[in-house]
């Protein structure tokens, strides 16, 4: 799984993956990323932006412990659509 941030002025980002830090790497355009293979949906995950507080990813479409809190990965792929028919 590829965990992607935009801090265009950071000099540093790190994931914070449940308590482990991994270094991100810089990209073009103020992106960041790193790849995380064995991540599951349902992982919580922060931010570190030059060795600041975890913060949430600004993308993440799941916050369950709040806005201020991690974020959690989803698998947008297993969810079950039941409206097909719908007009």
């Amino acid at each position: 799984m590829e965990f992607r941030v935009w801090a265009p002025r950071a000099r540093a980002v790190d994931l914070d993956l449940g308590g482990r830090q991994r270094a991100m790497t810089r990209h073009d355009g103020g992106w960041w990323s790193v790849d995380v293979p064995d991540a599951k949906a349902g992982t919580d995950y922060a931010f570190r932006v030059d060795d600041s507080e975890p913060l949430p990813d600004p993308r993440s479409p799941w916050q369950p412990s709040g806005v201020h809190g991690p974020s959690r990965t989803v698998d947008h792929a297993s969810f079950k659509w039941s409206d097909r028919e719908w007009r």
